[in-house]
């Protein structure tokens, strides 16, 4: 987006943005002199949410941290929703009718066509009705239009309304505030006063009733729901009660535990007996081992039988050598037999002394008795494991015994416990409730609607409002008009868009000013004339450097779009260029043929008929042939050698021909006229934009050797 561009349009259009927020001023002004003054009234109500003095029993005291808030804030967006439902806003109604049908006199409006047309007994018929209503809390709908009463019809006349009075009513509370405000606008500081005491006493009425209503209800629900848990809970224990007398069962879970410690015991018992009697059957199998060991027998007193052999076998010699000698006769011989047997017994008893220090028989008697004792052991402790096992299989049999009670104590317990947990939790509810209901949410009015002054008026505000809204949209219009405008209007504009040179631009002139002679002579006169000569003259100095380049005397004039206005660009080029003194050839269409009538040159000849004859009658300065054809193509007339060979003739006539050519992006021959130009210039006219076509249209002259450039048409200039 330009800004300058943007800048510019606004200050094109600077009077009317003046003006249009100056007429809404004004009209806002006329329609706000006679605004009545506004007064407003406020109470207050009180809810104990957040005053610590008021709270006995919180709403809720299962919520803490944000949850809380969260909490509060609702019952506070409950509390300022239900004062301004249709049953609250309908009693208000009724109480505001009622005050102005009774007293007429302190009527808080003017009464009102429908109000004034009511005789004596309707008026009282209509007072009952509305009293009756308020009674039963009826709401106001518009079909509450009878026979009798039109109570819809005199409430709505009276602007009495729920929805007129919601509108002027504000209920709001402050963040971290116990107040809950309630405000009304009216022209009537009284009738602002009842509106904000009835609708706040009648509130507070109407939503303890029904808070206390409601706990009721909810109490003999509680109640009656009690009663049913507290039955089951009895009936659950009572069974309970009986399935463990029928099955003598008092404890179960202790007597498990008792039973499964003793079986442990007794498994802990046996793994000690299985323990000594491997250790027993170990040493008894090693005392057999020492006793039936030979290479052990020298030790166990296997060597003394051989010496108490031959001491015995001794003794037996001595005691017969004896006898031998005592029956002998005491012979000497046989005395020294005996002696020398008697020697060897001495020897030999010496020798088994000295051979053995202690009694080899007594370790291996002590072997035996640790045998005989060892059997004894093991077989005590076999005969303990056999107890152990009785035991085991005694403890074993009843603690399986007691697995089956123990599932269906288990399944008594739970249904118990489980009804026994919903009578407690109701129970628990029943207690809230009724605690809720004595000491529950109380409002209170703490500050009741008082008269007050009126309020500031707003006649500047909305004035001013007014003023800034219409300059906004003006602004907000004249922006999307210029991000929308695509149009091309100057010749910056044309050559960003073209990428193209641009020669040139000529200002707009209006139609009746459009006479190239008398803009020439009498310029002066006229900014905008003398604007356009002096812009003309600019062009034609472009266009003749461009064709003295290459000593060219043919020049083209196209364009994009067939318009009016580049007939008149192209009649001011050719009368500026014979303003030189140079004799112009100029080839142009019947509105060309039209304008060029207004100097007095004649526009009889035709180029169809040079093509034929070869002949032209030249004019003084300025000659102008129609390029009418007669629907032929200019190739259709005369082949490409004939109809150069005319055009170099022409050349030889005449310092400059101008032709001027159909627009590009129409269905014409354009382009075989191009084929004999020697320059041609584009025109194009300010305030139009570039479709696809006229995007393909650049390219082809882009790509053109024989362009010189774009001339843009009818800019308004400042």
């Amino acid at each position: 987006m330009n800004i300058k561009e943007f800048l510019n349009l606004i200050a094109k259009y600077k009077w009317l943005i003046i003006a249009i927020p100056a007429i809404t001023l004004f009209v806002t002004f006329l329609f706000v002199k006679n605004l009545p003054k506004q007064y407003k009234s406020q109470a207050k109500l009180s809810t104990g949410l957040l005053d610590p003095s008021r709270q006995v029993a919180p709403d809720v005291p299962s919520y803490s941290g944000p949850d809380l808030l969260i909490k509060i804030n609702q019952q506070f967006t409950n509390i300022m929703d239900i004062m301004t439902m249709p049953k609250n806003m309908s009693i208000l109604s009724y109480r505001l009718i009622l005050h102005d049908l009774k007293d007429p006199k302190k009527a808080f409006q003017v009464q009102s066509d429908d109000i004034n047309a009511l005789t004596a007994e309707q008026r009282q018929a209509a007072i009952y009705g509305f009293e009756d209503r308020i009674a039963k809390k009826k709401v106001l709908t518009p079909f509450d239009n009878y026979d009798d009463v039109k109570y819809y019809n005199l409430v709505k006349s009276m602007g009495y309304d729920a929805a007129s009075l919601s509108k002027k009513t504000a209920i709001s509370h402050e963040d971290n505030s116990d107040f809950i405000t309630v405000e009304f606008t009216s022209e009537n500081t009284l009738m602002s006063v009842f509106v904000v005491n009835t609708l706040s006493k009648d509130f507070i009425n109407n939503y303890s009733f029904d808070l206390i209503s409601n706990k009721n209800q909810s109490i003999l629900v509680l109640d009656s729901l009690l009663q049913k848990k507290d039955s089951v809970m009895n009936n659950k224990n009572q069974q309970l009660k009986e399935y463990k007398i029928k099955n003598e069962v008092l404890n179960l879970d202790k007597q498990s535990a008792i039973v499964y410690q003793q079986i442990i015991d007794y498994e802990n018992k046996k793994s000690q007996a299985i323990i000594d009697l491997q250790s027993l059957q170990s040493a008894l199998n090693n005392v057999n081992n020492k006793l039936n060991n030979p290479a052990l027998d020298k030790y166990l007193g296997a060597d003394v039988s051989a010496d108490n052999q031959a001491v015995i076998v001794l003794r037996n010699r001595v005691q017969a050598a004896n006898e031998e000698y005592i029956d002998g006769g005491f012979k000497p011989s046989a005395k020294k037999k005996v002696d020398s047997l008697q020697q060897l017994l001495t020897a030999q008893l010496v020798r088994s002394n000295d051979q053995y220090v202690a009694d080899p028989t007594v370790a291996k008697q002590t072997l035996v008795q640790n045998r005989i004792s060892i059997g004894i052991d093991l077989e005590k402790t076999r005969g303990s494991i056999q107890d152990i096992d009785r035991e085991l299989a005694k403890l074993n049999a009843k603690f399986s015994g007691m697995v089956p009670f123990d599932a269906g104590v288990q399944k008594f317990e739970r249904d118990a416990d489980v009804a026994t947990k919903e009578y407690l939790d109701l129970l628990n509810r029943y207690n809230q409730t009724n605690l809720d209901k004595n000491i529950g949410l109380r409002l209170q009015l703490e500050q009741e609607g008082v008269p007050t002054t009126a309020e500031p008026s707003k006649k500047l505000l909305f004035m001013a409002l007014s003023a800034i809204a219409s300059f906004a949209i003006c602004f907000c219009l004249l922006f999307v008009i210029h991000v929308l405008d695509h149009s091309i209007n100057n010749k910056k504009q044309l050559v960003a868009a073209t990428k193209e040179k641009v020669i040139g631009e000529l200002n707009y002139i209006k139609p009746e000013n459009r006479d190239i002679d008398d803009i020439w002579k009498n310029g002066e006169r006229s900014k905008e004339m003398l604007t356009y000569k002096n812009l003309l003259r600019e062009v034609r100095f472009e266009i003749d450097e461009a064709l003295s380049v290459g000593k060219h005397k043919v020049l083209g004039l196209t364009r994009l779009h067939p318009e009016n206005f580049s007939v008149f660009s192209a009649v001011s080029l050719a009368y500026s260029f014979a303003r030189l003194d140079k004799q112009i050839l100029l080839i142009g269409n019947a509105e060309m043929a039209q304008e060029i009538q207004k100097w007095n040159i004649p526009t009889h000849q035709s180029l169809k008929t040079v093509l034929s004859t070869l002949t032209l009658q030249k004019n003084n300065l300025i000659t102008f042939l129609n390029k009418d054809l007669d629907g032929d193509s200019l190739l259709e007339n005369k082949d490409s050698s004939g109809v150069t060979q005319i055009f170099n003739s022409l050349k030889d006539e005449f310092d400059l021909i101008i032709v001027y050519l159909d627009a590009v992006n129409s269905v014409s021959d354009v382009k075989e006229w191009i084929l004999f130009t020697e320059k041609y210039v584009a025109t194009f006219m300010a305030g139009n934009s570039l479709s696809d076509g006229d995007k393909e249209a650049i390219k082809f002259l882009k790509n053109d050797s024989k362009f010189i450039g774009w001339l843009i048409n009818g800019v308004k200039r400042k």
